[in-house]
């Protein structure tokens, strides 16, 4: 468990968390109702992010769908097998389950707005008269170099956060490219420990 000022989050939950909105525009696209045209530009005038990019659908279906898919992952896939640690010891009974899989799907939420040109942000209420709204660096910059800054920014929080993991554990970065297995046992336990 990741161990914060405010207790314990479910590594697995803020994980699978951060990933539950981007299913909206994945079954746009397998049922033709999106068409991806370059950078963040639907084709069609249909929606490919409403409910699960909004702050409402990331405090409540994304909640639901977060705890569905650790469970399945957990339970039914036993991704423990493959090295993966953390998603069967979740409790469906746990607060801390619920708020680390709204700050996941928060979190999520709350990146794309930096820099995604359509936003249903404050869905389900309009904001001049429509669902979505532009993204916050999209003001001082184009969506290539807002979309770089963000990838930047967020991969080396990535590789901070997995250079700890491995440091905690006796290890360095280089084992991420020597023996990728043992990393991801490694980086997950430690970031599910309770």
């Amino acid at each position: 468990m990741l161990k914060p000022g405010l207790g314990r989050l479910s590594f697995a939950a803020m994980t699978v968390g951060a990933m539950i909105p981007d299913i909206e525009p994945l079954v746009a696209w397998i049922f033709g109702w999106s068409v991806f045209c370059g950078w963040d530009f639907p084709c069609s005038p249909a929606p490919d992010r409403l409910v699960l990019h909004s702050i409402v659908g990331a405090l409540t279906v994304d909640v639901a769908l977060t705890i569905l898919f650790v469970k399945i992952l957990g339970r039914l896939l036993k991704v423990g097998r493959l090295g993966i640690r953390g998603f069967d010891r979740v409790k469906i009974m746990d607060v801390s389950l619920y708020v680390s899989a709204a700050i996941g799907a928060l979190s999520h939420v709350l990146v794309d707005w930096l820099h995604h040109p359509a936003n249903p942000i404050f869905w389900p209420f309009l904001v001049n008269g429509s669902y979505y709204v532009g993204g916050l660096l999209l003001q001082f910059m184009g969506v290539l170099p807002a979309s770089a800054l963000v990838a930047a920014v967020s991969s080396a929080i990535m590789v901070a956060t997995v250079n700890r993991a491995l440091n905690k554990s006796g290890h360095n970065f280089w084992l991420v490219l020597s023996n990728p297995p043992k990393a991801l046992m490694l980086i997950t336990e430690n970031l599910s420990k309770s």
